[in-house]
């Protein structure tokens, strides 16, 4: 497999020449971090803009909506939006600071194009790729990792059963960007 360091893709498919997304600033319109009281005692945990719900990111939270709302629309045809049928479930209670959150967006059909968005410490970071892959899902993760696996159709595979991948690609959380290795699917 080859290995490949990139970092993820904005929505416009931007990337940066030293391979790492800068984690943007917070969004003016952002409430300050609330402490809470972690299961522990040991340190305060804080509630990022974006979190709800008990957990580090809220894929109903006004950060989601505004993430959603940077992409470029589905090419599904008129009137198709994204829904974001999951996220990670980071809890608050265990410490939000430098966790990499995830959501997923699709599009409604029957092979559906998805997106893996990322998010730490209140901010949207940009998509794993710079655009929708069929067949994608998150397989792995950590406080600083997400595992995305990638399948796709080769030229005679009917689409029920595509036979490209899967690849598995990991991105990793470090100094406020994230950096991505593994095998993209083609044409990424």
């Amino acid at each position: 497999m080859t290995t490949v360091s990139t970092s993820l893709a904005e929505s416009s498919g931007d990337v940066t020449s030293t391979g790492e997304l800068p984690a943007p600033g917070r969004p003016a319109s952002s409430s300050p971090a609330t402490p809470s009281s972690s299961s522990s005692g040991s340190k305060p945990a804080t509630a990022p803009y974006g979190s709800g719900h008990g957990l580090c990111f809220n894929l109903n939270s006004k950060l989601a909506a505004d993430a959603i709302a940077r992409l470029s629309p589905p090419p599904a045809g008129a009137g198709a939006t994204w829904t974001n049928p999951s996220a990670s479930n980071d809890s608050i209670q265990d410490g939000c600071a430098g966790v990499l959150s995830w959501m997923s967006v699709e599009w409604i059909g029957i092979h559906p194009g998805k997106h893996i968005l990322f998010f730490a410490d209140g901010v949207y970071l940009g998509t794993a790729t710079a655009k929708p892959h069929a067949y994608t899902e998150v397989t792995g993760k950590t406080r600083t990792t997400v595992t995305v696996r990638y399948r796709w159709p080769k030229p005679q595979d009917p689409l029920c059963c595509p036979q490209g991948g899967p690849n598995d690609v990991t991105f990793t959380l470090s100094g406020g960007a994230v950096r991505a290795k593994g095998e993209f699917p083609p044409d990424s």
